[in-house]
C-alpha cells in the first residue's frame, strides 16, 4: 500500500513529537502494510510548517528508517489549509506540490460549496491539480455529495481518510465517505495517521472493509495503483 496522507515528520506540526514517536509510528503503518508514505505536514496559519525544514526533517527520518531496519519509503509534500489554498503565493503551494502536479487541499466541515470550485480555479494559474482530502468531513459534502462531480470532471482527485471509513469520525462523515466510495467519487484512501496516541494508522482496516463491500480491485486501486500513478505525476482517470 502507498499512503498519500501522513503526518509523519517529527516536531513540525501535530503529529509526532519526536523521532523516537515517528519511528514507532513508522514501523507501524510498515506492519501494517504500507510500503510507501507521503509526509504531509500541515500548512496553515496555525502550522505554517517551512518546507526546507520539512524537507530536512524527511532526509533525516529516511536515514533513521534505514538504520534501526524499518522498511518503509518517505517522501514530502504537505496538506495545505483552505485558507493558504486561497491565498498564499503560489510558488510557496507549488514547492509543496507532489510531482509538481498535485496539491493535497485540507477540506475542513465548514468549508461552502463554493469553495472546491475557487481552489481548483486558483491552482489552476499555477499548473497544479488539487487532491481534495477528507471531503467526508465537510458539512456541503455531507448533505449533497455531489457537489464534488463538476471538479472531479475538471480533473480534481478525491481522497478519503481511514478513520472515516472505519467509523472513527462518527456516523454523519462515514456515511458520507461511503456514499462518496460507493458512488465510484473517490480517488484516493489515505491514512491521516498523526501517532501511535492521537490518531494511529487505520489504513490496512479501512482497505479491507473497502474490498469486501466493493472488491478487491477498488480498494488496490484507491491504495496502490492510484498512489503510485499520483507520484509520478500521472492522472489516475
Amino acid at each position: 500500500m502507498i499512503d498519500t496522507h501522513c503526518h509523519l515528520l517529527p516536531d513540525v506540526d501535530d503529529g509526532p513529537a519526536t523521532e523516537a514517536e515517528a519511528l514507532e509510528l513508522a514501523g507501524a503503518i510498515a506492519r501494517d502494510g504500507a510500503t510507501f508514505v507521503l509526509c504531509t505536514p500541515h500548512y496553515s496559519q496555525r502550522h505554517p510548517t517551512v518546507h526546507g525544514r520539512a524537507v530536512e526533517r524527511v532526509t533525516a527520518l529516511a536515514r533513521s528508517l534505514k538504520d534501526f531496519g524499518i522498511v518503509l519509503e518517505v517522501g514530502v509534500a504537505a496538506e495545505v489549509s483552505p485558507g493558504h489554498a486561497v491565498s498564499a503565493p503560489l510558488e510557496e503551494l507549488a514547492a509543496r506540490s507532489i510531482a509538481g502536479r498535485f496539491l493535497l487541499v485540507e477540506v475542513q466541515s465548514d468549508c461552502p460549496v463554493g469553495f472546491f470550485a475557487a481552489v481548483e480555479h486558483r491552482l489552476s494559474g499555477a499548473g497544479l491539480i488539487p487532491i481534495f482530502a477528507h471531503p467526508e468531513r465537510c458539512r456541503a459534502v455531507q448533505r449533497h455529495p455531489s457537489i464534488l462531480a463538476p471538479d472531479r470532471r475538471n480533473g480534481s482527485l478525491v481522497q478519503v481518510v481511514a478513520p472515516s471509513v472505519t467509523g472513527g469520525f462518527g456516523r454523519v462523515v462515514g456515511g458520507a465517505a461511503w456514499r462518496l466510495l460507493e458512488a465510484g467519487a473517490v480517488d484516493l484512501l489515505a491514512s491521516d495517521a498523526h501517532g501511535l496516541e492521537k490518531r494511529r494508522s487505520h489504513l490496512r482496516e479501512a482497505a479491507d472493509l473497502v474490498a469486501r463491500r466493493l472488491g478487491e480491485k477498488v480498494s488496490r486501486a484507491l491504495t496502490d495503483r492510484n498512489p503510485a500513478l499520483v507520484l509520478e505525476g500521472g492522472h489516475p482517470r
